[in-house]
């Protein structure tokens, strides 16, 4: 995993965690962030005009990497990541988490910044990402 990076439904970034940090690239990660919001809710919309119905996970596999967009409720959680990544695992620690991830967002998603990031960071701690 390159980047985790949780944004509300309008792309703006709520936080992001890298793996590795890159100089001059300022803003990158937000720019991923918008334009991963971008991409999923046309998605959304491809899925309502197909009758598919909602998005669970947005995989776009690239020469080099892979980006996956899921909803949670209110916001979108983009993970960026090499090619060689396992998608299986990944999918289900996405879905493993999301519950919690949502129950954080729904609680801090229009107050306090600084709390929202301090409690989604313990949970990308956890033992369940070292195996990817």
């Amino acid at each position: 995993i390159r980047h985790v990076i949780l944004m509300d439904s309008s792309g703006i970034t709520l936080m992001s965690v890298s793996k590795f940090a890159v100089e001059g690239v300022e803003g990158t990660v937000e720019r991923i962030g918008a334009i991963g919001g971008a991409v999923f809710q046309a998605g959304e919309e491809q899925g309502e005009i197909l009758g598919f119905g909602k998005i669970k996970i947005q995989i776009t596999e690239y020469d080099k990497g892979f980006l996956f967009g899921m909803k949670l409720d209110d916001g979108i959680a983009c993970v960026v990541t090499d090619v060689d990544v396992q998608i299986g695992i990944l999918k289900m620690i996405l879905q493993k988490w999301a519950p919690k991830i949502k129950e954080v967002l729904k609680r801090y998603l229009y107050t306090d910044h600084k709390v929202i990031s301090s409690e989604l960071k313990s949970l990308f701690g956890s033992e369940d990402f070292k195996f990817i």
